[in-house]
């Protein structure tokens, strides 16, 4: 029989798998914390230094659960994360059952956090791209205080159909699938969908950018297609203040699409999206140039 995780995240102080832990009679806690020079990890209580991988946080947390699920193949694993630590993270090439996905926050300071550009002082990322990372992950969502309604409606498309308690009600359940996001605006909050089936001019990209990184977009995601880049998808990542544009693999259809949670304008996103594409000249231009190299 094959080991059974529910990991449990957030960037705040809680009791939760420890309350989850003691409604499992015969589960496993598990806890990891980062420090300077190692990783520290508990089970049940006992402490044990972890040496870091690679000087990587959840590379060592990751190959370190490896042994431990070994070691208790059968048992549910309740896994207390780092506050750093993003699920998805962790639990990529696992290769275990993760029967619940857990994220603690703040309701009150969650949505604060979410749209700023503060950065982590542990490494690159920022604060933002911790919270909002950890939330959409979630299976069950845990809101320690009150949340208004506007953290509500960014949650119901941040992750939808994710379960929502308190830790007094907390609950292991998997999310409901499929996990369709509202589009329709609710108390400011709206999704704003660009698509194009023409290239983006690279300069003009880099303008509409911009866009997404005026303190009113909590999430975005989106799959790029670039001028100079004709066969290559990029990846498009923010949260807040913080972007990531990468490789995302070989570029499949001429087509680009970006998702946007935001408290501002879907248009103003769309329109700057929409200005930063080759015009009908510049396109005939890019053709022209391509046929000749052929």
């Amino acid at each position: 029989m094959e080991s059974v995780v529910v990991m449990v995240a957030g960037l705040v102080d809680h009791g939760v798998a420890v309350r989850v832990w003691r409604d499992r009679p015969g589960s496993v806690l598990v806890r990891h914390v980062a420090t300077e020079t190692c990783v520290r990890r508990w089970v049940d209580g006992v402490a044990t230094d972890v040496e870091l991988l690679h000087n990587c946080v959840s590379c060592t947390v990751r190959e370190d659960l490896r042994e431990l699920l070994g070691a208790f193949r059968g048992h549910t694993v309740v896994l207390h994360l780092d506050p750093l630590l993003e699920p998805d993270v962790v639990r990529r090439n696992l290769d275990v059952d993760v029967e619940c996905v857990i994220t603690v926050l703040d309701a009150g300071t969650w949505l604060e956090d979410a749209l700023g550009d503060a950065s982590m002082v542990s490494d690159e990322r920022t604060v933002a791209q911790v919270v909002v990372a950890q939330a959409e992950a979630a299976d069950v969502l845990v809101l320690q205080g009150d949340a208004d309604e506007r953290t509500l409606a960014v949650l119901d498309r941040l992750a939808p159909g994710a379960h929502r308690c308190t830790p007094e009600t907390v609950v292991v359940r998997r999310g409901k699938k499929p996990r369709m996001v509202p589009l329709t605006p609710e108390c400011g909050v709206s999704t704003a969908v660009f698509t194009a089936d023409r290239p983006f001019h690279p300069a003009r990209l880099h303008d509409a950018l911009d866009s997404l990184l005026d303190g009113t977009v909590v999430r975005s995601r989106g799959r790029l297609w670039v001028a100079d880049e004709p066969d290559v998808a990029l990846h498009l990542e923010s949260a807040g203040g913080g972007l990531h544009v990468g490789e995302g693999g070989p570029r499949d259809g001429k087509t680009t699409q970006i998702v946007a949670i935001t408290l501002g304008e879907p248009d103003q996103i769309t329109a700057a999206f929409t200005d930063a594409l080759l015009t009908d000249d510049e396109l005939s231009f890019v053709d022209s140039i391509r046929k000749m190299a052929i």
